[in-house]
């Protein structure tokens, strides 16, 4: 069953904050940075230039560590973006009271999964008694989706949690470029995604009074994180906007 398949995919990927976690209630600004150095090339990186990629995201792994009291200094990215993964994982756990002791980031990662399927159960009225995670985690996407197809007009009957989420996740993105004014004609998805963060990133730009003149979209993004993070989270703009909506990032965001 696909939707088998979303569940499985969901939970082995919960630790590096794959935008579909915002199903679960969450306001997820942690992902906001993109390659835009390399927007115009094909969407997969071979894994073994991961490494070689992680100085493209320097100054948002730099952010989060010192976000998060992480000690930078003599470390190298490769070091210091794995400590921030995992300290985000730690710092989740005990927000949801998930013992942490002895376990490592991938153990939290499932409990941490598992613990937001039984709370938005609750909060939705669904019954957790007695049910297997993988059937309840089902059960809450499909509240989820169809909860939110119909407040996008989306017809719900007959369809199966994978196609809504298609679904949904092209009318929200519709919306958003239409929103900042994103040409998505002839364009695949991932072209349109990329389009709109390189608008959110200006948009930002302007509200915070920063000059970006010869600036790239990615130039300005670090700028963002380095010396305007604390303005652009009072104003709620990218990259700290509420991305609650944002269905249709899962598949491009990078671990967080």
């Amino acid at each position: 069953m696909k939707a088998k398949l979303l569940i499985v995919v969901m939970t082995a990927l919960i630790a590096s904050s794959w935008q579909i976690s915002t199903v679960f209630g969450e306001t997820n600004t942690d992902n906001a940075w993109f390659d835009f150095m390399d927007k115009d090339k094909d969407d997969e990186k071979p894994k073994k230039h991961a490494k070689k990629d992680l100085h493209k995201h320097e100054a948002w792994i730099k952010y989060k560590a010192k976000e998060l009291g992480i000690e930078t200094d003599g470390k190298d990215l490769a070091t210091l973006s794995k400590e921030v993964k995992e300290a985000k994982v730690m710092k989740k756990a005990s927000e949801l009271g998930i013992e942490t002791e002895g376990k490592d980031a991938k153990e939290l990662s499932m409990e941490i999964h598992q613990a937001k399927v039984i709370k938005e159960a609750k909060q939705l009225g669904i019954e957790v008694e007695g049910k297997d995670h993988d059937d309840l985690a089902e059960e809450v996407l499909d509240a989820k989706f169809k909860a939110k197809a119909k407040e996008l007009g989306i017809e719900t009957e007959g369809k199966d949690v994978d196609d809504l989420l298609n679904e949904v996740r092209k009318a929200i993105l519709e919306r958003e470029a239409e929103t900042y004014g994103v040409e998505t004609k002839g364009k695949i998805e991932h072209e349109i995604v990329m389009d709109i963060h390189e608008a959110k990133i200006y948009d930002s730009a302007e509200k915070l009074g920063m000059e970006t003149e010869g600036k790239k979209p990615n130039e300005i993004l670090d700028e963002i994180f380095e010396n305007y993070a604390a303005k652009a989270k009072e104003l709620e703009i990218f990259p700290f906007e509420n991305n609650e909506d944002k269905f249709y990032l899962y598949h491009h965001m990078g671990s967080d």
